[in-house]
């Protein structure tokens, strides 16, 4: 099996006003650049100076404003053929897509994270809207990501805290899928598990847990990309993704207002962690608790009455894919805590 991994990675303060250096000492002079919503207006006066600077050239620009699959199509057939890479900024949205154009026609991307609710900028895989429905699919690894911590501290804290909970995620996504091996022989690589679990420790044992402090923040960037790394290692989600991105999934789908996607995993993690008996379930309250995790969810609740009905469909989301949620009497004993664990209560109103 072919593995891939970023080739450049730079994660520091002011990050942005250098990318043209990078992208030339890459030898990628002609790029078509994609922008979340509303990004081109903050971001393109300092792209423009930086890209002139280096003799970048740039042979298209448009703005993402959805993850249809059909968008996608007709945006990959519209970039010119001498393009040698493509330079996604923005969010998980942007980003998802401009990894399936690359994907689509083979090129190199640059991601360029705005805010870091999860590790997706780092993946292999891509979240988004088929016939109407949200399915993750195949795209391509970044070849490089550029993050400016600068710009990451100026983004709201609600998205560094779902990079938080998509982070501490790791532990029980790593519990079910050893678990799916001891039920159904599911392979696990261990050097993936090994890539994830570091990740996730990093946080844990980080002492200024300050979600404004730049090395703080440069910390969660880099142990996302590792959690991106893990998933290309073993050929699938499973070292960043179990039963908690389940119900995560099927809240988006079930809840009138979904919060973001981190937010949500991480209240199902700290749930799920519980049903797991996993020894990780009081680090995972320490963390939320020490960043601020908590505070902001219990501010901003999920709904309850959609929570339980999303931990319900969670096994439906993905075909043959076994967690703890797969045997019925689990799901029962995990609604039962959900409606009585006075902790978990202040996450959901």
């Amino acid at each position: 099996m072919e593995i891939s991994i970023p080739t450049l990675l730079r994660i520091k303060p002011n990050a942005l006003h250098k990318i043209g250096k990078y992208l030339r000492k890459e030898n990628f002079t002609r790029i078509a650049i994609f922008y979340g919503t509303g990004l081109k207006e903050i971001f393109n006066v300092q792209l423009t100076i930086s890209f002139e600077s280096s003799e970048i050239s740039v042979l298209h620009q448009e703005t993402v404003a959805t993850n249809e699959v059909e968008s996608i199509y007709k945006s990959a057939y519209k970039i010119p053929d001498r393009v040698q890479a493509i330079i996604a900024i923005g969010g998980g949205k942007a980003i998802d897509y401009c990894k399936y154009v690359a994907f689509i026609l083979q090129l190199p991307i640059i991601s360029v994270p705005t805010s870091i609710s999860n590790d997706g900028f780092a993946s292999p895989g891509a979240s988004l809207l088929i016939n109407g429905r949200r399915k993750s699919q195949k795209a391509k690894i970044p070849y490089g990501v550029v993050i400016d911590t600068e710009v990451i501290r100026k983004s709201p804290d609600m998205f560094t805290y779902s990079g938080i909970g998509d982070l501490l995620s790791k532990y029980t996504a790593i519990y079910d899928w050893k678990l799916a091996f001891r039920v159904n022989q599911v392979p696990v690589n261990d050097f993936a598990v090994l890539i994830s679990s570091n990740a996730v420790e990093i946080l844990v044992n980080y002492k200024n847990k300050n979600v404004k402090d730049l090395e703080f923040l440069r910390m969660i960037c880099g142990s996302l990309v590792m959690s991106g790394i893990a998933m290309e290692v073993s050929g699938s989600s499973r070292p960043a993704s179990g039963s908690e991105h389940l119900i995560s999934h099927a809240y988006d789908m079930v809840a009138k207002k979904p919060s973001l996607h981190g937010i949500q995993v991480g209240v199902a993690t700290y749930a799920v962690s519980w049903l797991q008996n996993n020894k990780a379930h009081n680090t995972i309250k320490e963390v939320m608790e020490q960043t601020g995790f908590v505070e902001y969810v219990s501010n901003n609740p999920l709904n309850r009455d959609d929570f339980i009905e999303a931990i319900l469909q969670a096994p439906t989301i993905k075909d043959n894919y076994y967690t703890i949620l797969s045997e019925k009497k689990n799901i029962d004993l995990l609604i039962d805590y959900v409606n009585n664990d006075s902790y978990l209560g202040q996450f959901l109103k």
